[in-house]
C-alpha cells in the first residue's frame, strides 16, 4: 500500500536504508524527502505491508519535460526479496497513471543496478536510448 507520510511516517521512513552494496544506487531517503519539501510537484509515499513501513517510493511531474517521472523506490533491505518492490511498482504505475494528462511514465535506473534494471523491464518500462546524469532513462506508456 502506498500512503502519504506523515510526522510518524517521516521518522519510520528515514529509518529505512537499503543494503551496503545498493548504497549510491539510489539518493538517500533523507535527501528525497528534503527535495520534496522544496519541490511542491514532488510526492512522496511510504510503502506499506502488513501494518509496517518497508520502502519509501517518490513520483512527480517534472517541470523540466513535463512528464511524470518515478524519482524514488526503495524497499528497506530487510524487506527485499518479498515482492514489495514489485507491488509498490505497480501500485505507483496504477496511481500515476490515472493522473490527468499522463501518457507515459519515465525513470531512470543506474546501469550497474541490474535488479532494479530487471524489474522495471519485466513491468513494461522501455529503454529510451538516453541517458540522464549517467542512469538509463525507461519509459513505460499508459494504457487509455
Amino acid at each position: 500500500t502506498l500512503i502519504p507520510i506523515d510526522a510518524a511516517g517521516r521518522a519510520a521512513v528515514l529509518g529505512l536504508h537499503v543494503s551496503p552494496d545498493q548504497v549510491g544506487l539510489v539518493a538517500s531517503n533523507a535527501d528525497s524527502l528534503k527535495e520534496a519539501d522544496e519541490k511542491l510537484e514532488c510526492f512522496p509515499l511510504a510503502i506499506a505491508a502488513g501494518g509496517l513501513i518497508v520502502g519509501f517510493a517518490m513520483y512527480a511531474l517534472d517541470s523540466d519535460d513535463d512528464n511524470y517521472w518515478i524519482y524514488r523506490l526503495m524497499i528497506d533491505r530487510r524487506y527485499q526479496g518479498r515482492g514489495f518492490g514489485r507491488a509498490a511498482l505497480r501500485a505507483l504505475v496504477a496511481r500515476i497513471s490515472a493522473l490527468a494528462g499522463c501518457d507515459a511514465i519515465y525513470l531512470d535506473v543506474a546501469p550497474e543496478n541490474v535488479v532494479a534494471a530487471k524489474l522495471y523491464a519485466e513491468e513494461g518500462f522501455i529503454p529510451t536510448g538516453e541517458m540522464f546524469k549517467g542512469e538509463i532513462v525507461m519509459r513505460r506508456p499508459v494504457a487509455r
